[in-house]
């Protein structure tokens, strides 16, 4: 007689509170983690965008350059760029390392609040 495979558990979130970081940065909009979990930006009121290490609750980086709040933003997968948007209905493309803008795209209808990268051709 076979027994049935035991079923794994689900994934379940954190039950204790681990760390906080102090952004300053007002109301947060967003917070994501990159692919590896080693980094995460925080999108604030105050315009900014901030790069953390988050294991040593360590600011790395700002970024500004948005007129209004950040809404959300996005790490490549190669974590050399940024990618973040605004209420100011713009999307910026940010070099990590210099923290320079590399693209900004104005001209669209509405507030833009939800990014992604992507793999070219998917």
């Amino acid at each position: 007689m076979a027994f049935p495979e035991p079923k794994p558990k689900k994934p379940e979130l954190p039950q204790k509170l681990l760390a906080t970081l102090e952004c300053k940065q007002g109301a947060i909009r967003a917070v994501r983690f990159n692919v590896d979990g080693n980094y995460c930006l925080t999108c604030g009121s105050d315009k900014s965008l901030k790069l953390w290490n988050p294991h040593k609750r360590t600011l790395l980086k700002t970024y500004c350059g948005h007129g209004y709040e950040v809404l959300d933003a996005a790490g490549s997968f190669d974590n050399s760029q940024l990618c973040s948007c605004g209420a100011d209905k713009t999307v910026v493309l940010w070099d990590v390392a210099t923290g320079q803008v590399i693209r900004k795209f104005r001209g669209h209808a509405g507030v833009r609040c939800i990014l992604s990268f992507g793999v070219l051709g998917k």
